[in-house]
């Protein structure tokens, strides 16, 4: 498993919603908000976050195309990325 499938199950599973503060923070910013792990507006699954509360999910996938961008415009934070830094 890639680090894209294996952030791809972490967003699946709930867990980002688990981490305290900035661990969950970075696991947003570096495959959320950076659109690596795109959000559909599809259900996705029913989890329970950190506080025991119950958080559907929407349904998410990998975006290559977002990927190959940011390795043009952003090599440093992609090397990052897939050097495991922050995970």
């Amino acid at each position: 498993m890639n680090v894209y499938e294996k952030a791809l199950d972490f967003y699946n599973k709930g867990t980002f919603l688990k981490l305290e503060g900035s661990v969950g923070r970075s696991f947003a910013n570096n495959f959320l908000d950076s659109g690596i792990i795109k959000t559909l507006d599809e259900v996705g699954n029913e989890v329970v976050d950190g506080y025991g509360r119950t958080i559907q999910l929407k349904k998410a996938v990998i975006d290559n195309k977002r990927i190959d961008e940011l390795w043009l415009d952003n090599p440093e934070f992609m090397e990052k990325i897939e050097g495991g830094e922050d995970e």
